[in-house]
Formats: structure tokens, C-alpha cells, sequence
């Protein structure tokens, strides 16, 4: 079972396994139809196309942030109709280092589904290792009839997170680049700076230079700061609930639990008018 990262000769390995169900997640936050017109073009053998925003979240409302968390019926309705079920392997990837594919991951532990891997170097990886790509699009979907739910452990909401930061029980980790962190710069989001006592841990550091995640120990040395207390849990937040799972599948690789992500992130929280804001 793959339950984390999977290596793209372990997914050629398995590309003809019946119970293998293969996600493409290429997903740009500019250009937002560019994703998919790659994934005509060219992507893995047996990959259905994923959506950030119509298939992973739901509609933005004032304080929801950019990307709230879809409704469990549609998210439920989308997993039937591709017939996962208990025996399915699924594999997620993209071409973003992984953020985008990271979201849907944690979205299917979310649900409860255990056997779901990030393909580890993303699409770049599967072509640079010379496997065949295809155009087609798969059909004749196996239709479950499954139900599911949100395990609300792996959430957190604004009230629940002033909360505790206010009685120092969590570590609030934040994977958004160092410049947007310390304020001096915000190209998305009408407010720039940070939540007062987040660190700050960029997701990219999670990566080697040709996207692959570091090695397990490398990782625990970059999370050295969050490890020392196992009383504490890990709050993961970005600027809008995507990569914030970036940081949330790094930790589950390397072995640190304990961790929730606080979807809104960011761009919830800075949408109310009493949320303090630090900057620098």
C-alpha cells in the first residue's frame, strides 16, 4: 500500500493493476484552464483530470477564504462515480511541486481513504523517466454507492484557532513564501503580514531541486522546531487551504502526526476585521 509519497518506476510497476485509480491535479491559479489543457495534451495512462476549485472546493462566500472545503456530498458523489472503493489505490500528481495534487490527498484522508499517494517529482518526473504518456480519457467508471464523512479532527475553524492560540497549545505553521509571511509583499490576498505567533516553514523547502520531497530525515531536521513538544498539535495554514497540505504531507511522510489544517487560512482569517495581523 502507498499511503504517502510513490516513486514514478513504482507506479509504472503497478500501471496495469485493475484497482489502480490515477488523478491528474495540474492546476494553475493564473491561468486556470491551463492545467487542463495540458492534461489533453498529454498525461499518465489511466488519469482522470482533477479541479482545484470545481471538483476540490466550494463556493467563496466573505469570510470562507478562496478555496473552502467542497461539500461532502459533491466530494462523496465525485469519488463514486470514479468507483473508489476499500481495494483502490489512488495516485494523485501535478506539475505545481505537488501543492495542487497535495490538497486532494489530504482531502482523501479527510474522508478516511488510507491508500492515496502523491506521485513523488510529479508529471515533470513520470517524463523525464521515459514512461509512456496517452491523450485518451478514461470511460466506463465502476460507480460506487459508498458514504462517506469529514474527519473533523483533521480541521480546525477561526474561532477554535484563536482559542488556542491564546492558551499556547498549538505550533500554527505556515507554508506560504517568506516575503508574503512577513507582509512585504501580497499579490493575492487583500492583506498582507501574518498570524501572530504562526511560523513560518515555506512549503517549497519540503523539496529537493527537481521537486522530489527531501529525504525523511532531512524533513525532520527542517521540523525540528515543531517536534520537541508532542503535547501540541500542528496547525497547518497557507493562504488559502492548498499548500498548507504540502506541509501536512511532508509531516505524515516523516513521521510527525498530531497535524490539522485550517482551510480558510490566510485569506479567511484576514478577512476579519478582529483577527490581529503581524507583519515582519
Amino acid at each position: 500500500m502507498y499511503s504517502t509519497l510513490i516513486s514514478s518506476q513504482d507506479l509504472n510497476n503497478i500501471i496495469d493493476d485493475e484497482n489502480l485509480i490515477i488523478f491528474d491535479c495540474r492546476f494553475n491559479l493564473i491561468d486556470k484552464k491551463l492545467g487542463y489543457s495540458n492534461y489533453l495534451k498529454s498525461h499518465i495512462r489511466k488519469a482522470n483530470y482533477i479541479n482545484l476549485e470545481s471538483n476540490l472546493s466550494s463556493a467563496v462566500t466573505t469570510h470562507s477564504g478562496r478555496h473552502p472545503l467542497q461539500k461532502l456530498s459533491s466530494f462523496s458523489n465525485m469519488l463514486n462515480y470514479y468507483g473508489i472503493n476499500n481495494n483502490s489505490q489512488i495516485v494523485v500528481y501535478d506539475d505545481e511541486n505537488s501543492s495542487m495534487c497535495a490538497r486532494f490527498w489530504w482531502m482523501l484522508k479527510l474522508v478516511g481513504i488510507e491508500k492515496c499517494a502523491v506521485l513523488d517529482g510529479g508529471y515533470k518526473s513520470w517524463v523525464a523517466s521515459k514512461f509512456p504518456t496517452d491523450k485518451s480519457i478514461p470511460k466506463n467508471h465502476k460507480n460506487e454507492n459508498i458514504v462517506y464523512n469529514f474527519n473533523e479532527d483533521y480541521l480546525i475553524n477561526t474561532e477554535e484557532l484563536k482559542n488556542k492560540l491564546k492558551d499556547n497549545s498549538v505550533y500554527l505553521v505556515d507554508a506560504r513564501d517568506k516575503e508574503r509571511f512577513l507582509g512585504k509583499i501580497e499579490p493575492i490576498d487583500k492583506k498582507a503580514g501574518h498570524v501572530p505567533g504562526a511560523i513560518n516553514m515555506p512549503f517549497k523547502e519540503n523539496l529537493e531541486k527537481d521537486g522530489r520531497f527531501k529525504k525523511k530525515e532531512n524533513l525532520l531536521k527542517l521540523f525540528k522546531n515543531i517536534n520537541k513538544d508532542n503535547s501540541k498539535d500542528i496547525i497547518n495554514m497557507c493562504g488559502s487551504g492548498v499548500t498548507a497540505c504540502h506541509n501536512f504531507l511532508a509531516m505524515e511522510y516523516c513521521g510527525l502526526k498530531r497535524s490539522r489544517i485550517y482551510v480558510g487560512s490566510w485569506s479567511e482569517w484576514s478577512s476579519y476585521k478582529d483577527c490581529d495581523i503581524e507583519k515582519e
